[in-house]
C-alpha cells in the first residue's frame, strides 16, 4: 500500500496555540497603541486570563513590546514579519485547497466594447475598476475567457484566469485634525488643506469623524468614503488611487496599521504621508 499523503495545511491550522497568537498579534496591530486584553479576548473568543498569558509569552519571544501606560503595546518589526509568515502559510493553503476541490473562480470585470461567450480578453485596472479590454497576442497583462456576452459597459464574468494585473499602487494622505476638545475644524489650517488637495488630487476622499465633515464644509468638498474608512482607503490605495483622508489625530493609527495589514497581505508597499493641520 501506498503511504498517505501528508497534509499541506499551514503551521497556523495545525497549532491552536499559533492561531491564537496570529490573531491576538492582528488585534494588537488593529488597535495599538491602546489594547485592552479584554477587548482581545471578546474579539478572538478566548478570556482574558488566556490573552494575560499569551501577552507575556509574546513579549518573551519579542513579538510585543509595553509602551509608556499600563494599556499601551506595540508589535515589534518581529512581529511583522512573523505576521507575514503566518499569511503567506495562510495563503498557500487556500491556494493548495483550490486546486484539490477544483474551484472556478468568475472574476467579474466591465466590459469596454462588445464581447461574446467564450472570447479571451486581456485586464486592465482603470481608476480602480477591472475593465475587459481586446486581447492581444502578447501584451503583459492578465487574460481570460469570457462566460457571457456582454455590452460596452455591462458587468462580465470571467474564468480561466493567467498573468498578473498591470497595477501600480495608489497613494494615501492622512491629514491629521484636532480633536473638539483641541479647538475642532475653527483650529484647523483650511488653506494649508486647500493647498495639499490642489497639490495632491485625489481620485478619492475620506472622512472620519464630525470635525473632519466639518473641515469639509469648509472647503466645499464632499467626502467619497464615509463609513470602514481604513479598509477602504488601503483598497482604494491598492487598485491605484490616490486618497485624501481626514481624521483626528487618535484615530490616524487606526488607518496606518489597515496599510500595513493590507501591505502584508498582498505583498506590496503603498506609500502614505500624514500631515499636520493643526493651526500653530
Amino acid at each position: 500500500m501506498g503511504k498517505a499523503k501528508k497534509s499541506q495545511s499551514s503551521d497556523i491550522l495545525r497549532s491552536k496555540g499559533e492561531l491564537t497568537k496570529f490573531m491576538i498579534l492582528v488585534e494588537v496591530m488593529k488597535n495599538q497603541p491602546h489594547v485592552k486584553q479584554k477587548e482581545i479576548g471578546e474579539a478572538i473568543g478566548v478570556t482574558v486570563q488566556a490573552v494575560s498569558k499569551y501577552f507575556k509569552k509574546l513579549m518573551k519571544e519579542g513579538l510585543l513590546e509595553p509602551g509608556i501606560s499600563r494599556a499601551q503595546y506595540r508589535l515589534t518589526p518581529k512581529a511583522h514579519k512573523k505576521l507575514e509568515e503566518y499569511l503567506t502559510g495562510l495563503e498557500s493553503y487556500v491556494r493548495g485547497l483550490k486546486r484539490e476541490l477544483k474551484f472556478e473562480r468568475v472574476w467579474p470585470a466591465i466590459a469596454s466594447y462588445k464581447i461574446m461567450a467564450g472570447e479571451k480578453v486581456n485586464l486592465e485596472m482603470r481608476d480602480g475598476v477591472l475593465y475587459a479590454v481586446p486581447f492581444k497576442e502578447g501584451a503583459e497583462t492578465a487574460s481570460g475567457i469570457a462566460i457571457s456576452n456582454a455590452d460596452p459597459g455591462e458587468d462580465v464574468g470571467l474564468t480561466d484566469l493567467k498573468g498578473r494585473i498591470r497595477m501600480e499602487t495608489g497613494k494615501i494622505l492622512v491629514i491629521k485634525l484636532p480633536s473638539i476638545n483641541d479647538g475642532g475644524s475653527r483650529a484647523v489650517n483650511i488653506e494649508m488643506i486647500k493647498e495639499l488637495y490642489n497639490e495632491f488630487k485625489p481620485h478619492r476622499i475620506g472622512v472620519m469623524g464630525t470635525v473632519g465633515r466639518a473641515v469639509l464644509n469648509k472647503l466645499e468638498l464632499k467626502a467619497d468614503i464615509e463609513f470602514g474608512i481604513s479598509r477602504a482607503t488601503a483598497l482604494a490605495a491598492l487598485r491605484g488611487l490616490r486618497v485624501l483622508v481626514l481624521v483626528v489625530g487618535r484615530m490616524v493609527s487606526r488607518i496606518i496599521n489597515e496599510i500595513e495589514l493590507t501591505n502584508m497581505k498582498y505583498n506590496t508597499s503603498i506609500p502614505y504621508e500624514i500631515r499636520e493641520a493643526h493651526i500653530k
